[in-house]
């Protein structure tokens, strides 16, 4: 199978995962009453400014083979992270664990985000490895 073709099929999958996740962040969004605007707005500026530039700085200076490694990495430490974050949280203070539609829509607004500048805001000459 060329490269190409599971390039494109896996990109579909990564813009499906993610829209899933806004879907699922809008409809818990809407069904919130009141419906926490500052703490979706505070999430969605700190996940477009934290991953952003991370995102941006990864997909020029890190070759295409190594990316899917660091991807795993990361993933991985983010998913131990997690769980040490909500069960020191869930024992000692569960105010420190932030669950809630505002937490969710914010993070999906804030990758949306991310996304779009990426690909408008950002000149193609910028997205080369010769930068």
């Amino acid at each position: 199978m060329p490269s190409e073709t599971v390039s494109t099929r896996l990109r579909v999958v990564q813009y499906v995962v993610i829209a899933g996740v806004c879907l699922f962040a809008a409809g818990q969004f809407y069904a919130a009453e009141p419906r926490p605007w500052g703490v979706a707005t505070a999430w969605a500026a700190g996940t477009a400014l934290v991953f952003g530039p991370i995102a941006w700085l990864a997909r020029d200076r890190v070759p295409s083979d190594r990316r899917e490694t660091l991807a795993y990495v990361a993933a991985g430490a983010g998913i131990l992270l997690a769980s040490v974050w909500l069960g020191v949280s869930l024992a000692l203070a569960p105010a420190l664990f932030p669950y809630g539609p505002g937490v969710w829509a914010g993070v999906a607004l804030g990758i949306l985000v991310t996304l779009l500048a990426e690909r408008t805001v950002v000149p193609k000459r910028l997205r080369g490895p010769g930068v």
